[in-house]
């Protein structure tokens, strides 16, 4: 695997550690977005591969480049998550995380399955496998536990290359065997509230790996 993708997600992963912390009631989408490219960029980003989305209160229902950050302000109590995607001398960087502004155990319990659910949908990785296997997986855990899937596409991930290059998704469609980066990116939802959480992994005869872990 090349070493610059490790460090442009490795970048990224800190980028959101450090957007975590500044979460808070009144802060608008719009104004975490700016802040993740300025953090991303005192890291050495040229700027991001695709729109840098974040979604607070209904904003969390949907995350597509159709649906930019807006002036929406994260609330007393709020589900929040933060997709980042910086690009760093070419090599793209992609994670998304949630978080829980205040207290409200149900939508903790909605960022914990999520997690989950990423978790789980990595360990089932073989590699060389059919993408839509790997869709299958995901779908029936979402199933098991009542959970929508937000993606407007239908997919929980894509594959990822240098530049940014998207060639497929990880849809009940996709025949393509997984090799190399994919962005596994669950959006669920439930009751009106919506988490996302996304890690890139490198697949190879070797193994998989979550990159920049």
């Amino acid at each position: 695997m090349a070493g610059g993708l490790d460090d442009a997600q490795r970048a990224t992963l800190e980028v959101i550690d450090d957007l975590l912390g500044e979460v808070a009631p009144g802060v608008s989408e719009r104004e975490l977005a700016a802040r993740a490219l300025e953090l991303a960029r005192a890291r050495g980003a040229s700027g991001v591969w695709t729109p840098i989305a974040v979604g607070a209160g209904a904003g969390n229902l949907v995350c597509h480049p159709d649906y930019p950050p807006t002036d929406r302000r994260v609330a007393d109590v709020d589900l929040v998550w933060l997709d980042v995607t910086p690009e760093f001398d070419g090599w793209p960087g992609d994670a998304t995380r949630s978080v829980v502004v205040g207290s409200d155990p149900a939508r903790e319990q909605i960022v914990a399955d999520c997690t989950r659910v990423l978790s789980q949908t990595i360990a089932a990785i073989e590699p060389g496998m059919p993408a839509r296997e790997l869709f299958h997986v995901a779908r029936d855990l979402l199933d098991r536990d009542g959970y929508e899937l937000l993606d407007l596409l239908g997919n929980i991930g894509h594959d990822l290359d240098r530049g940014g290059a998207v060639t497929g998704f990880v849809d009940p469609r996709n025949t393509t065997p997984m090799w190399g980066s994919w962005a596994l990116e669950p959006h669920i939802g439930m009751d009106g509230v919506g988490a996302k959480v996304e890690d890139l992994v490198w697949i190879g005869e070797e193994g998989v790996r979550v990159i920049g872990a």
